[in-house]
């Protein structure tokens, strides 16, 4: 109970303070906080992690952050400092739904429709349902983070399908970004921004496509 109280009281408190004080508003300012970063150094790649994970972690609107960092540092550098924050953040979030504040998240969201499908989607279609809600982002990220907490799935599991399905995603965005920055808006971004929709969804297809050979499968075994 200590536990839980301690997360609704830093939760509440750090989401008030961080509209009270304008932290939203920075966040949602890409050019501000670009040059906010820029002017960092490469004390402004810790601080873009931070500002990842504390985005995952209390639910914050950061769905600019992996543009910041094409703009901010490039396509591979903005990208790879993305996928680093993006996996730490989710992973956090994943550890404090299932073992911090599991009871109130329960409560709290237990008959939120994101969650029920979460729930339903693990448990008919397994780890192949985390996979494809990562690539194709049907249901905001951070929430997904504590959704997928209140299932059996581990830390280590949950960790490292995020991580992996996450960083195509970001890279494409701090590329794309990169691309904008550099070279303005052309036709060859427009083919390579067809053609980077087209990679998502063709590696959303994988794991149900997947998932329904080894369900074909496993009927096959047992009817033998």
């Amino acid at each position: 109970m200590k536990k839980i109280l301690a997360f609704i009281v830093i939760f509440v408190l750090v989401i008030f303070l961080a509209y009270q004080f304008g932290f939203v508003d920075f966040l949602t300012d890409i050019a501000g906080l670009r040059a906010y970063l820029e002017n960092l150094g490469w004390v402004g790649y810790l601080i873009f992690i931070l500002l990842s994970v504390v985005v995952a972690v209390f639910l914050l609107p950061g769905q600019f952050l992996a543009i910041v960092g094409g703009l901010a540092y490039g396509g591979l550098l903005g990208g790879t400092l993305t996928i680093i924050g993006a996996s730490l953040g989710a992973s956090i979030s994943f550890i404090i739904g299932k073992y911090v504040a599991r009871d109130y998240i329960l409560r709290r969201f237990g008959n939120d429709a994101t969650f029920q499908k979460i729930e339903k989607g693990v448990s008919e279609n397994g780890i192949s349902f985390l996979i494809f809600t990562r690539l194709v982002p049907i249901f905001p990220y951070a929430i997904q983070s504590y959704a997928y907490a209140m299932t059996p799935m581990s830390v280590k599991k949950f960790s490292l399908i995020s991580f992996a399905t996450m960083m195509p995603a970001s890279f494409i965005y701090a590329f794309m970004a990169s691309e904008i920055v550099s070279k303005g808006v052309s036709l060859t971004l427009l083919l390579e921004l067809t053609a980077a929709g087209a990679l998502l969804a063709l590696l959303a297809y994988l794991p149900k496509r997947f998932s329904k050979k080894i369900k074909q499968l496993n009927s096959e075994y047992k009817k033998e």
